[in-house]
């Protein structure tokens, strides 16, 4: 597998934002997480939506046990968790810290 970024340039990891519906928790991570990318010069990273009660196999499938949840994968693979409607900004932007514009 050849890494499509040239040398020296570290890729973006893939966020996955688990909500369900349009309850007022998933509403708020949703603006948390785009308030936050925008501030932190990433407001062009997108993060896969996925409703789980549109899509309940997928909870089961991540391993998500709560809404709304903010996954984080790496290009290794690696999967971090941040649970709950992300409005603890400093936690946040610690969770997002590897994509920190500079």
């Amino acid at each position: 597998m050849t890494n499509p970024h040239p040398s020296g340039e570290s890729s973006i990891p893939v966020l996955t934002l688990f909500v369900t519906g349009n309850a007022p928790r998933s509403q708020r991570a949703r603006a948390n997480l785009s308030t936050m990318l925008e501030r932190m010069g990433r407001g062009e990273v997108q993060a896969y939506e996925i409703d789980l009660l549109k899509q309940p196999d997928q909870g089961l499938s991540h391993s998500v046990f709560a809404t709304p949840s903010l996954l984080k994968t790496d290009d290794d693979g690696e999967v971090s968790v941040l649970y709950g409607d992300l409005s603890d900004g400093d936690r946040l932007r610690r969770f997002l810290s590897d994509l920190e514009a500079t």
